[in-house]
Order: structure tokens, then C-alpha cells, then sequence
């Protein structure tokens, strides 16, 4: 009688390096049944059904964008979450406000399900998030397109789905005469609904502070390094007080890079002062030609470049989005019993330089490439290609 391994993959020789543990050496991580079942100096490879070998690579828990768009084929933005994800060892992808109340019911039940990545979302305070931006240009050029009651009320029948809620204040979304009225009916949606603020920062038409007035602990400022004007500097290239003061009282300063919303001179400014990145996202999307936007593990590497530790950059992308979530308990880090999300990735030495849309360079000498990601359990990405994971 033939007795079946105890485990369904076995991950050996690598380092690991889990910030939520304190972890940042070399450990084997079995998975069995979608979950992490073993973490070890050594672990019998015969007790696996797969072993992979990634002696000399480092393992991470599978990161977490915490801003993306993802409504692959409910509006022009919106990427193919495996293609993107996958391939750069995300294995959680949060949606940030391509759908509003309206139109999020085909994002929950076909698109998101289709994808081997973790989807989740944010709606946005527009019924129809981002469809009209192609014609219009932004979401509330019409302000009847907010309904408080409508949103929240989708929000709290979403629970572990939706996680909030999330407004542009951006020049081409609303209108400066509006701003204040579309922040506060997104402040009421997030209160009424008991959920969490996302608010776009990057080109507002109205002061930063006023926008930073109406956000509380935990909720999210994105776009936060941009260099636009009305940014998180000063003129004399110092951090505002009012973003210091936000920052202190829990507000969540996340990259969201999208090649366009991130000045590498600001965000170089920012770490020299003590204020790096809550969490790092890429604001995935589907960019114009001449736009260039990075997926994870190019933003974990940027920003290692520009002088944060790897822990720190790896804790900024995995368990710092997990505690903003509220989802400590299943992702976020490789300790047993944890979902089995991991990245795997091979640190190239090299010379390597990473732009942003204002003509900045960042050079940096490590980079990380995604060797293996691991999706509940089971490689879902192997070098290059896509993996059979179950029936279609």
C-alpha cells in the first residue's frame, strides 16, 4: 500500500525572508492543502509529492498590490491580473476603483474569479468607477454620479471583498469647484459602510492638506509621492507638516507608481527625511505608448535602490498591505497555517536603472526577478510561463 506524501509541495534551500516573522534565512516551507504546512531549517524532500530546488534564491510571501486595476474587460484599463501578477510573484491584487456600485456585480462574480490571483477591491464613489474615463476623462464630471447610500450599502454586503472605498482628486476626474463635496460624500461612504478611505492625491485640483483633513487612521492616501504640484513637499523640499501629522496619526502613504504618479526626487526626498512608503503598488493599468509602469518586484527593487533594506521594501509589499486589509490571519506572511502564497525570486547583481515619467533615474545594482510564484499551494508561474493549476 502505497501512503500518500504529506505534503503537495516542497520548497527547499532557499532564503526566506518574512518580515511578519522576523525570518531572513535559510528555510524549507512545505505546502499541503492550499495552506503552509511546514517551516524548517530542513525538511525531508521524499515527504513531498513536488520539490523545487531554489538553493541560492529568495522566498518571500507572495506580495500584495494594494493598487491595481484589474477589471480585465470592464473598462479599458484594466489588465489581465495572471499575466501581471504572476510574473512578478504578486499573488493578491487589490482593485482600486475601476468599478463603482453599479457596475462591480460582473467584477465579483465573473472577472475576479477567473483569475488565479487573489483579487479584492475598492469601489469607487462613482456608480460606474472608471468606465466613462475613456470619453470623459474621470469618473465625476457629473456629481449625480455619486450615491452615498448605494455604495456603502455595496460595501457592507461585500464584506472580505470590498474593502473600501475610493475618490480621484485629480484635475481631469472632478472639478475644483466639487472636490471638497466628492471628498466628503467619500468620507460618508467610508464611514457609513465602516470601511476604508482611498483617495488619489497625484494632480489634485484642491490643497493637499484640505484632501489630508479628511482622512483618519488607516485610511489611504495613494499616489502619495508624486511630483506634481500640490505634493507632499514643501518649496524648500521638506516634508509638509500636514503629511508628517497624517502620517503620524496612521494614514497610509502607498506608492501606486504607474509611471506617472511617482517622482523619484520626491520619494528620494521623503526616505532621507524618515518617511519611506507604508506599502509599495504599481497602479497597474494599461498605460499609453510612451508610459512605462512596473510591475511588484521592479518597485521593490526601486526602492531597495533608492535606500530602504530589503526587509523593509518586502515588508512595505507583503504584510504592511496584509495589516492595512485586516487579513494578517491568511496572507501576508509564510508562517504555518498561513495561505500558500510565495514568490520566489533570483537577486541579480548588476548595473540596472529605473525611470519615472519626469525624466528621473534611479540606478541601483540588485534586482529582483521572478523565478517561481506560488499560488495557494501549487507553482502557478515557473520562469516565463504559466503553469497548469487544476480545471478551467
Amino acid at each position: 500500500m502505497t501512503t500518500a506524501p504529506a505534503y503537495d509541495l516542497l520548497l527547499t534551500g532557499g532564503t526566506l525572508m518574512d518580515p511578519a516573522q522576523g525570518l531572513n534565512d535559510r528555510r524549507d516551507i512545505a505546502f499541503k492543502d492550499g495552506l503552509v504546512a511546514q517551516v524548517a531549517e530542513r525538511i525531508d524532500s521524499s515527504s513531498a509529492a513536488i520539490t523545487a530546488d531554489v538553493t541560492g534564491k529568495l522566498v518571500t510571501p507572495g506580495l500584495i498590490d494594494i493598487h491595481g486595476h484589474f477589471y480585465h474587460g470592464g473598462n479599458l484599463s484594466g489588465v489581465h491580473a495572471d499575466e501581471i501578477c504572476m510574473a512578478s510573484g504578486t499573488t493578491t491584487g487589490i482593485d482600486a476603483g475601476s468599478a463603482g456600485c453599479l457596475n462591480y456585480g460582473a467584477m465579483r462574480d465573473y472577472v475576479f474569479p477567473a483569475h488565479r490571483t487573489r483579487l479584492l477591491a475598492f469601489l469607487h464613489v462613482s456608480g460606474v468607477g472608471l468606465a466613462n474615463n475613456a470619453l470623459l476623462g474621470g469618473g465625476l464630471h457629473d456629481m449625480r454620479m455619486i450615491d452615498i447610500d448605494r455604495t456603502s450599502d455595496a460595501i457592507k454586503e461585500n464584506p472580505g471583498f470590498c474593502f473600501g472605498v475610493k475618490v480621484r482628486m485629480h484635475i481631469n476626474a472632478v472639478a475644483a469647484w466639487n472636490a471638497h463635496e466628492a471628498m466628503r460624500a467619500a468620507r460618508a461612504v467610508a464611514d457609513q459602510s465602516g470601511s476604508k478611505l482611498m483617495v488619489h492625491v497625484s494632480g489634485t485640483p484642491i490643497p493637499l492638506p484640505d484632501i489630508l483633513e479628511f482622512l483618519g487612521p488607516g485610511d489611504i492616501c495613494t499616489h502619495a509621492f508624486n511630483g506634481n504640484p500640490e505634493n507632499m513637499l514643501d518649496r524648500n523640499d521638506k516634508i509638509r507638516p500636514e503629511v508628517r501629522a497624517a502620517a503620524d496619526r496612521g494614514v497610509i502613504m502607498d506608492v501606486a507608481h504607474a509611471g506617472v504618479h511617482c517622482d523619484v526626487e520626491v520619494a528620494q526626498a521623503a526616505l532621507r527625511q524618515g518617511l519611506p512608503p507604508t506599502t509599495i503598488s504599481t497602479d497597474i493599468h494599461n498605460p499609453p505608448p510612451d508610459r512605462t509602469v512596473y510591475k511588484m518586484n521592479d518597485l521593490v527593487s526601486k526602492f531597495h535602490a533608492m535606500g530602504m533594506t530589503l526587509p523593509d521594501a518586502i515588508a512595505a509589499s507583503t504584510h504592511t498591505p496584509a495589516k492595512v486589509l485586516g487579513l494578517t490571519d491568511t496572507i501576508g506572511s509564510l508562517a504555518p497555517g498561513m495561505c500558500g502564497d510565495a514568490a520566489v525570486f533570483d537577486m541579480r547583481e548588476g548595473h540596472f536603472k529605473w525611470m519615472d515619467m519626469a525624466g528621473h533615474n534611479q540606478p541601483g545594482t540588485i534586482r529582483l526577478d521572478t523565478f517561481l510564484t506560488v499560488r495557494g499551494g501549487q507553482i502557478a508561474w515557473r520562469e516565463g510561463r504559466m503553469t497548469e493549476m487544476g480545471e478551467c
